[in-house]
């Protein structure tokens, strides 16, 4: 009898001894869900400032472009400065006034004869 007893008061106690397994699973999984909510918020944040320097990168890359390219100093002076040959200073031909005008007319009687 006393064994039925100490099985009976054993098996009532059961459930309040799995309380605290419960209470501790509840605890655990929060923890877990917390953990999870600061792993995506590392995510979120190395993901904008990934895109933050990608875009300062590009802004960089711009600017380098605008600025142009440097160009090397030439060790024998400007090319604008220097002295030019005689024979680019020369005169060029030229036809009178008179000579085009005959020219143009000419053209144009031509070009009313067609035949």
């Amino acid at each position: 009898m006393r064994a039925l007893l100490a099985f009976s008061v054993l098996a009532l106690a059961a459930p309040a001894a799995a309380q605290p397994i419960q209470l501790q699973l509840d605890d655990l999984r929060a923890q877990q869900q917390a953990a999870e909510r600061r792993a995506i918020d590392q995510a979120n944040q190395m993901q904008a400032l990934e895109a933050r320097l990608r875009a300062d990168q590009a802004s960089a890359d711009l600017a380098a472009q605008r600025a142009g390219a440097r160009l090397p100093q030439l060790p024998y002076g400007d090319p604008s400065m220097t002295t030019r040959p005689a024979a680019a200073t020369a005169a060029y031909p030229s036809v009178p006034d008179a000579v085009l005008a005959d020219s143009n007319r000419r053209v144009q009687d031509a070009a009313r004869n067609r035949r």
